[in-house]
Formats: structure tokens, C-alpha cells, sequence
């Protein structure tokens, strides 16, 4: 095994790949990829003295508002051992960028590789708060005025499907919003298994408007162009209370 990095800017860990994280296919979900990110970051964050109770000191939390990243076509399966990989890249009053991986043991083949913004939400007052220097100092980054913007998604447009979810008290998380990962499940549920089952995420950019709230009920809209080709793209949004929660757009390849 490679050896693995762990220092203020840059972290790394050994994770074993569980069957509840892999779909029929026996890949990790988007959902679960997400999850297993935000769980190196949390790692990160603790390895430089950020624990949970240091943060709510702040009266804020972590949020990302946007992710984009790549996909290899060989992926991890259930019981695979992965190596996965954050770091700070840059920040600036309001907004922190980090880079996210998950590669094999060997760091030979890179299986993932994506970006998030992240801002402080105020917990009490749920809106944006400048970050805290005792929360990013830390991680060694440099400070930007202006940060690389992630990829925007395609606009919907006019012509698209739709399907209602609602949203359970099991998908808010300990920050009392809707889970970034759970977004991923209704993005891309309306697909259907079949179109599912035969194809593999390529790339995707999804950004994050505004908080779902507990109990609500949620629409998926999507719309799939070149459905039959080797190369579809889906474009999604998530609404709820006539508000756009979430964009995305994923780019998807055939599986053979």
C-alpha cells in the first residue's frame, strides 16, 4: 500500500468499501460517494484539533454549496479497500475550496476526482457567516480574493419530467438541514433503474440554492438529451415550495 499523506493542508485514509454504499451494481452510489468525502474532510478537520464541539463553539457549521468532479470507468466495488483523499486548496472571507479523490491502495488509478465550495451557515440565524480564522488557519491553505468557480449547470429549460418525494425526518442530518448527499438519490432516482443499471456517472457539477426543510415534499425535474447514445447528459433541479433548491447536470457513459 502507498504510503499514506496526512498533514495540515492535506489528508488521506484507508477506507474498506460496505455493501450498503454500492448499488446493485456493486459500485459506491453518488450519494454514498458524497458521503464517504464529507467523512475524509470530517477526518481532516479532527487531525488538525477541529473536533465537532470546537466548531458549534463558532455557532456555525460547515456547508457545501457546490460540487464538480470526474469518474474513472473502472470503479471500486463492494469490499475493495480505497484510499481516500482531501485538501484545502484555498479560501477566502466567505467561501473555502477543497479537492476530494478516492484512488486504489497503490495510488495507481484514481477512481474519483472532485471539487467542493464550502461556507460557514450561522446554525441559529441559518444564513452565511464569515468564516472564523480559528476554523480555517489551520488547514494550511492560502488565502484568495477570488477562487476558482466550479462548473454551472446546463439550464432545465421548459421541457422536462418530474416526480414528488417526500422528505423524511431520516434525511436531515445532525446540522438540521436535508443531507448534500441525499440530493443525489432524488437527482437521480427519476431515471429509472433500467437507464440506472446501464449506465456510469462520466462527470457532474451540481450546486446547492437553498435549504430543503424537514417534512416538505420535493420535486425532481429532469430531462435526458441523446438518451440513446453512448454519451447521454441529464439535466436536473430540485424545487420545493416553488423555490429552486438544486441544480445539476451529470454526463453519463454506457456501461459495456
Amino acid at each position: 500500500m502507498a504510503e499514506l499523506t496526512q498533514n495540515a493542508n492535506c489528508y488521506e485514509m484507508k477506507h474498506q468499501l460496505a455493501y450498503y454504499e454500492c448499488t446493485d451494481s456493486g459500485h459506491p452510489s453518488m450519494s454514498m460517494m458524497c458521503s464517504m468525502m464529507t467523512m475524509v474532510s470530517d477526518a481532516h478537520s479532527i487531525f488538525v484539533g477541529l473536533d465537532r464541539q470546537t466548531i458549534e463553539k463558532s455557532g456555525g457549521a460547515w456547508v457545501v454549496i457546490g460540487y464538480d468532479g470526474t469518474l474513472s470507468d473502472e470503479q471500486p466495488s463492494f469490499g475493495d479497500q480505497v484510499i481516500l483523499g482531501t485538501k484545502a486548496i484555498a479560501y477566502n472571507r466567505f467561501f473555502a475550496l477543497r479537492e476530494f479523490w478516492m484512488t486504489d491502495l497503490n495510488h495507481q488509478h484514481e477512481y474519483v476526482r472532485l471539487r467542493a465550495m464550502f461556507v460557514m451557515m450561522n446554525l441559529k440565524k441559518r444564513r452565511l457567516m464569515g468564516i472564523p480564522d480559528e476554523l480555517i488557519v489551520p488547514f494550511n491553505s492560502p488565502v484568495e480574493k477570488r477562487l476558482p468557480r466550479l462548473a454551472s449547470p446546463v439550464e432545465l429549460g421548459a421541457d422536462f419530467d418530474n416526480q414528488d418525494y417526500r422528505v423524511r425526518y431520516f434525511d436531515i442530518d445532525i446540522n438540521h438541514h436535508v443531507n448534500n448527499a441525499r440530493y443525489f438519490d432524488w437527482l437521480m432516482d427519476p431515471l429509472g433503474a433500467d437507464f440506472l443499471r446501464h449506465h456510469q456517472v462520466a462527470s457532474f457539477t451540481i450546486k446547492y440554492e437553498s435549504e430543503v426543510k424537514e417534512g416538505s415534499t420535493v420535486t425532481s425535474r429532469y430531462r435526458l438529451a441523446d438518451g440513446e447514445s453512448d454519451a447521454p447528459t441529464s439535466v436536473h433541479e430540485v424545487w420545493s415550495n416553488g423555490e429552486l433548491c438544486t441544480a445539476a447536470t451529470i454526463k453519463w457513459k454506457k456501461v459495456q
